[in-house]
């Protein structure tokens, strides 16, 4: 099934910043660099998408550089969340997410919905 994009929410495959959710697609698809040169604009556009409370799914099957500040970004959003009243999911952990999580002593920390997806 294809999946819908706006014009707004289409991004080039190396940027980080997340494409926007939608109604029709209620998934956050992360793009394939989540690293310390693009974190801080990466961080900023997924706080404004978690504003309010809500659900949300965030795939990680595209991302195919990540660092410790990726990983922290992405351990940060599933501690700090569930207070806030937004419940997220992640789904689509990509074999770069799977070997920096191991990396770092850090698998099974983020449990997401399928692992190793192909790039």
């Amino acid at each position: 099934m294809a999946r819908k994009k706006s014009s707004e929410g289409v991004l080039p495959q190396t940027a980080a910043v997340p494409e926007t959710a939608t109604l029709e697609d209620p998934v956050l698809y992360l793009g394939a660099s989540l690293d310390i040169k693009n974190i801080e604009q990466a961080a900023a556009s997924l706080m404004a998408r978690l504003a309010g409370p809500g659900a949300l799914t965030i795939d990680l099957s595209r991302v195919s550089n990540i660092d410790t500040a990726g990983v922290q970004l992405l351990l940060a959003l599933r501690n700090e969340t569930p207070g806030q009243g937004m419940n997220i999911e992640f789904r689509g952990q990509s074999a770069a997410l799977t070997l920096a999580l191991a990396s770092l002593g850090l698998q099974g920390q983020l449990p997401a919905a399928s692992s190793h997806a192909t790039q």
